[in-house]
């Protein structure tokens, strides 16, 4: 993989990674308000419960036992709290209850479609379910005397309970998903200005080297930059100082040479000849480069004859 798109890779993983960490502090906090929200509805109801068998010390009779008292402090609660309550006996038949038009005192409940008020009477654990007839979330909390025993159970609506507890909570989830919303912005800033120096960078690096292979060996870098690629510019220039030095030391080696010395390209032609091999030939230097070797040489065996094709030493050594 090219070091370019390792690091856009790296960002992009970086950047899902924060929006997953505030995806998962969003959802960690919606399933802690559900639960406060339960905490508190549980709350609620068990201090209803509570208030509503408290017998005081000189003797006078609890809420249960004075109906129209009863119906009166539900009232009450539900003005203040603003959630309907409903009050059963042990066999589900409704004591009292407040702004529910759906239920009379009297009637049996049955809209506890897995029997969950019966196992709360049962057991005395508070339990969750959906009113199938007006589709509210229900929480049944037991009533329990002084003795300990369940004799009936509050019934209190759940759902304004959860909205009011979410409704405290989307002050912080606007704020974490705000954050990684401008966490991820921060890290794409950050990865296009990255990317924009190493691109930079990078491609006057492959451009230098592209035409030193080509044998442009003037070629030089912009060294303005004070950073890794300005040291790789330095080094590179350094390095086609010397180079140059080289090739001219040669080719004055070559151009004095008294041996005649041709070069050669991949296909074959005459990139460079010196004086001698040029008076050897009997051609002037400019007559000769280009041109296929064959065309301005014969090489023929030692006994004088001539090489099969492709079998000549020149045409080895480019083979």
């Amino acid at each position: 993989m090219r070091i370019k798109s390792q690091i856009i890779l790296s960002m992009v993983a970086a950047a899902a990674l924060i929006g997953l960490v505030g995806g998962v502090a969003i959802f960690t906090q919606i399933v802690v308000t559900k639960s406060l929200g339960l905490t508190e509805a549980t709350n609620v109801a068990r201090e209803l419960a509570d208030t509503i068998v408290f017998k005081s010390s000189d003797g006078a009779p609890s809420l249960l036992e004075r109906p129209e008292a009863l119906k009166q402090f539900l009232l009450h609660q539900h003005r203040r709290l603003h959630r309907d309550f409903l009050v059963l006996d042990s066999n589900k038949t409704i004591l009292a209850h407040a702004a529910d038009e759906e239920h009379q005192v009297g009637d049996k409940f049955n809209h506890d479609p897995g029997n969950e008020i019966g196992q709360t009477l049962a057991d005395g654990i508070p339990r969750r379910f959906v009113d199938p007839e007006e589709v509210n979330a229900m929480l049944a909390v037991p009533i329990e005397n002084p003795e300990g025993a369940i004799i009936g159970a509050v019934l209190l609506e759940y759902d304004p309970v959860l909205q009011a507890a979410e409704q405290s909570t989307n002050s912080l989830l606007w704020l974490v998903g705000l954050s990684a919303a401008a966490a991820v912005l921060v890290a794409v800033g950050f990865a296009w200005q990255l990317l924009r120096r190493f691109s930079s960078g990078l491609g006057d690096m492959m451009r230098g080297m592209e035409a030193l292979a080509k044998g442009n060996a003037m070629t030089r870098m912009s060294h303005a930059r004070n950073d890794e690629f300005g040291q790789l510019a330095d080094g590179f220039n350094t390095m086609a100082d010397q180079l140059a030095s080289a090739r001219a030391h040669v080719e004055d080696i070559v151009e004095t040479a008294a041996e005649g010395i041709a070069v050669l390209d991949g296909d074959g032609r005459i990139a460079s000849a010196n004086p001698a091999a040029a008076t050897m030939i009997g051609r002037r230097t400019d007559k000769i480069v280009g041109q296929q070797w064959d065309s301005v040489l014969t090489i023929r065996d030692p006994r004088g004859g001539a090489f099969a094709a492709g079998a000549s030493p020149i045409e080895m050594a480019l083979a």
